[in-house]
């Protein structure tokens, strides 16, 4: 059983789960299918914050009392790595089912250089060696379209793909709300032993902020995603809920 003084530190990242919200018959929100598990996350941060105003009177004008209002929690979860799922979520490329916005297109537009196409019209792609189409548009150094059999510098064409994922970034799509939960465990101070944590989150709307970094040096990219906790019905916005396994059955 634990003791009101046992003392904890917590250091590990926590798993975290998005569920689909479902709203029972008293505007509860309830939790419904799970729609992404994140077990690679690097950081998973909650802040909480609120703003107060206070009474202040006397000599030197001290503050007598405080109120405290407009409470707000923030989550930010930085994952190390990134899925098809993931990343739509964090764009709002889901349809109204929740399933990832795929597009249509099966063909991409590649640009190569003229030193990269052998004399026979081939290049390679991805390790793999392409035919230069006599679709292509052929470009001098000032960008003016040329003829192939003349001096180009660089030639624009479609590459056939397949197996394409594609995720569509649309200004009138927006990231959606979910119900969360995040588990981890904390090591208690007077043994060393590990007990287990779940925070719960009814109502969560990630926020659209996105930024993907890509560069040639350091660190590799992380993918970081924001959500703000919003209020459910019953005004909790967030549990911490400490506990043990229990036997089935």
């Amino acid at each position: 059983m634990a003791n009101i003084l046992d003392r904890y530190g917590i250091k590990e990242v926590a798993d975290v789960t998005f569920y689909d919200i479902v709203v029972d018959d008293k505007g509860m929100s309830t939790m419904g299918a799970p729609v992404l598990y994140l077990e690679t996350l690097k950081v998973s941060t909650i802040e909480t914050t609120a703003e107060n105003v206070s009474a202040r009177g006397g000599k030197g004008n001290p503050e007598l009392i405080t109120w405290d209002y407009g409470k707000e929690i923030t989550v930010t979860l930085e994952d190390a790595l990134f899925s098809a799922k993931s990343m739509a979520i964090m764009f709002g490329s889901l349809d109204p089912d929740g399933k990832t916005v795929v597009g249509s297109s099966a063909s991409i537009y590649k640009t190569v250089p003229a030193a990269q196409v052998t004399t026979d019209g081939k290049t390679t792609i991805n390790g793999a060696e392409v035919t230069i189409p006599t679709s292509a548009t052929y470009y001098d150094q000032e960008g003016s379209v040329v003829e192939s059999t003349t001096t180009w510098a660089y030639v624009t064409f479609l590459v056939n793909t397949k197996d394409t994922k594609v995720i569509e970034v649309s200004s009138a799509t927006f990231p959606g709300t979910y119900y969360i939960t995040g588990d981890t465990y904390a090591r208690r101070e007077a043994d060393g032993k590990d007990e287990f944590f779940q925070f719960i989150i009814p109502k969560a709307k990630v926020t659209s902020e996105v930024t993907l970094t890509m560069e040639a040096e350091g660190d590799p990219s992380t993918f970081s995603m924001n959500l703000r906790v919003l209020r459910p019905a019953d005004g909790q916005m967030m549990k911490l809920v400490q506990y043990a396994l229990a036997a089935n059955g």
